[in-house]
């Protein structure tokens, strides 16, 4: 009985700086180690079960439930293996390879096999420029699956188990720009819309020319003088049609929508991340 109540006094004596040293927080897209002590990302399991690799639960303390401790130990280019681990473990002489691994970048594909001579590779096709607003969606993107919650997000990622439509893509833009959205008093979706252009420092462009990258809004007129609280939703359009990537509202996750047969229109202007 004087162990047990000498231990709860221990622990309510942590400082809680001390017991979050103790047990860190994982953030989205951040380093975790799965099974076997193997060095992996936390990603949706959507993006890890995409990318084949295999995730473990319990890795990634702090964020949301389909947030996973995710890692592929075996990944390959021809006749040259290798596994998934972040740039900076990859040592001398062995190569990285993009787009064969899970989450973000900084976590690739590290060729270990350095005596195999790999298949010829055909000279890629020159790809077109993609634009700033593209880089924002793509980062958008890697939030698939996560819960919609209001006023969710901030620059470091989801809060309260998720992201709210303008929080997915103020976090969006501050990870690909550096850019802070939410001090800026830009993080309101209303608030976005309206801004002046000196304030906005984007470009708003008529809804006939929007493409993907652009942000679109609804909100009956989008009237900014008269009825500015009446804009209410955004989301990052993904082609110059009707789709667009976004966290829809309570009970959804992050997706993307069609909005041709909504009930109201897109506001008449969108904002191009230029």
């Amino acid at each position: 009985m004087r162990i047990q109540l000498f231990t709860s006094l221990l622990l309510t004596a942590i400082p809680s700086g001390f017991a979050s040293a103790l047990y860190p927080r994982s953030v989205l897209n951040g380093p975790c180690t799965g099974k076997d002590g193997v060095i992996g990302v936390c990603v949706p399991t959507t993006s890890c079960d995409r990318d084949n690799g295999t995730y473990i639960h319990n890795a990634c303390p702090g964020t949301p439930e389909n947030i996973k401790c995710c890692t592929k130990p075996h990944c390959q280019l021809a006749a040259q293996a290798g596994d998934c681990r972040w740039v900076e473990n990859c040592g001398g002489g062995k190569s990285l390879v993009q787009y064969l691994c899970p989450g973000p970048d900084a976590f690739r594909c590290c060729i270990t096999n350095e005596n195999a001579t790999p298949e010829p590779t055909p000279t890629p096709k020159p790809q077109p420029d993609v634009n700033l607003g593209e880089k924002i969606l793509a980062k958008a993107k890697e939030a698939e699956g996560i819960p919609y919650h209001w006023a969710g997000g901030n620059c470091k990622g989801p809060t309260g188990g998720g992201f709210d439509c303008s929080g997915l893509v103020s976090w969006a833009v501050c990870q690909v720009t550096g850019r802070n959205l939410f001090s800026e008093g830009l993080r309101v979706t209303r608030s976005m819309y309206c801004a002046s252009a000196s304030k906005l420092k984007y470009k708003k462009v008529k809804w006939a020319n929007r493409r993907a990258g652009d942000a679109v809004f609804f909100g009956g007129k989008c009237d900014c003088e008269n009825n500015p609280a009446g804009i209410h939703h955004v989301g990052l359009m993904m082609d110059d049609g009707y789709t667009m990537w976004n966290a829809l509202k309570t009970g959804t996750k992050i997706r993307k929508d069609n909005f041709k047969n909504w009930d109201e229109s897109a506001c008449p202007y969108v904002i191009r991340f230029d």
